[in-house]
């Protein structure tokens, strides 16, 4: 089958998948089955499902489930509900069981729409045409991933999630659930490396955090993964009118990028001699180095240059002293790579906000 969201770069002929990909901009016009949560009719997929709505609704029910809001970041809001799952006190497991079904069925519902692509629905992405909601029609396994996906908050997603297409009676895709993925996108861009021997540093830049790992390999295989304390995404705002204040987030984006990484390769020194190869998972749909410009905390870096791969890459040899090679690979792609032997399969992470990629696409290493 082939994938219309995957397409060929113009400049070295690799395959890169394009932001039609994103299952956020999904609008529910129709509900693929009602009774259940009517009141997200008409609502895109990331208006519904993120880790931000799910903060808030946790938020509405801190009292009961005993969550002090001042102490917990948002990131952190979905682990202590993982704890409230588990607790002996009735309520609080009652609240927070029903808080992941409300999630759980959204997701299904999601994952619905994409299978039926019911008339009302097509009409509200304009941005596909029937080859991409085919695709979706004829996809055999769906891959979970992600913070959302972990740990029984995790089973309690897919569970509901499943109960949506029992509700409607429809065949359900072959949910495959991953549950060491915090660092799964390390183990995809970890491909990408070259030196089939020695120590180099991956890194995810993601919307909420940031993770760094050191990776070791030997004959081309990983031995061993360092995984670093993860920093917090910050300068991430990009929604901004004015262009000389979006510029000057970038350059401080840009700053704070640049020093995160060459302090992940000083770390790495202490381990042995790292390679001159950074490979960076970024949470931005990349063409050869070239950033999307249009949505996300790191589209402004295109305000800086053109192709942001080549400027962080000339900024690193500088600052670290030796020829640097830099590759960005999107999120979702770099987590998709780590499936690479899974056929006729879609990597949805629940993270953030959903996030896609296909385990079917060649990056050239």
């Amino acid at each position: 089958m082939t994938n219309p969201f995957i397409k060929i770069s113009p400049d070295n002929s690799t395959q890169y998948v394009t932001d039609q990909c994103s299952i956020n901009k999904l609008v529910l016009k129709k509900l693929p089955v009602y009774g259940l949560e009517d009141d997200i009719e008409g609502k895109q997929a990331s208006d519904i499902f993120s880790r931000r709505i799910i903060a808030s609704e946790i938020e509405k029910y801190s009292d009961v489930l005993s969550i002090d809001m001042e102490k917990n970041p948002v990131d952190q809001l979905p682990l202590q509900l993982e704890y409230r799952l588990q607790s002996p006190d009735a309520n609080k497991k009652m609240c927070a069981t029903a808080i992941a079904k409300k999630f759980g069925t959204r997701l299904g519902l999601v994952l619905l729409t994409l299978k039926l692509g019911d008339v009302e629905n097509r009409q509200a992405r304009p941005d596909w045409d029937d080859a991409h909601w085919d695709y979706w029609a004829g996809v055999e396994n769906v891959i979970i991933v992600g913070g959302l996906a972990s740990g029984l908050l995790g089973q309690q997603h897919l569970k509901y999630a499943m109960e949506v297409f029992a509700r409607a009676r429809v065949k359900p895709y072959n949910i495959i659930a991953f549950e060491n993925a915090s660092h799964v996108g390390v183990m995809g861009c970890a491909k990408l490396i070259k030196a089939s021997s020695g120590i180099n540093i991956v890194l995810d830049f993601g919307q909420t955090s940031i993770k760094r790992s050191i990776v070791r390999r030997i004959d081309g295989e990983i031995c061993d993964v360092i995984n670093l304390t993860s920093v917090p995404s910050k300068f991430m705002n990009w929604d901004m009118d004015n262009h000389d204040e979006k510029l000057r987030e970038a350059i401080a984006l840009h700053r704070y990028l640049i020093h995160t990484i060459v302090d992940t390769y000083r770390y790495a020194q202490h381990i042995g001699d790292v390679g001159d190869e950074i490979i960076i998972s970024i949470a931005s749909y990349t063409v050869d180095g070239c950033l999307n410009d249009k949505r996300g905390g790191y589209s402004k870096l295109t305000q800086i240059c053109k192709n942001y791969a080549e400027c962080i890459t000339e900024e690193l040899s500088g600052a670290l002293k030796r020829q640097m090679i830099v590759k960005l690979v999107h999120d979702g792609t770099a987590v998709a790579m780590h499936f690479s032997d899974y056929q006729n399969s879609v990597c949805v992470t629940l993270g953030t906000y959903f996030g896609v990629g296909f385990p079917e696409i060649d990056i050239k290493a």
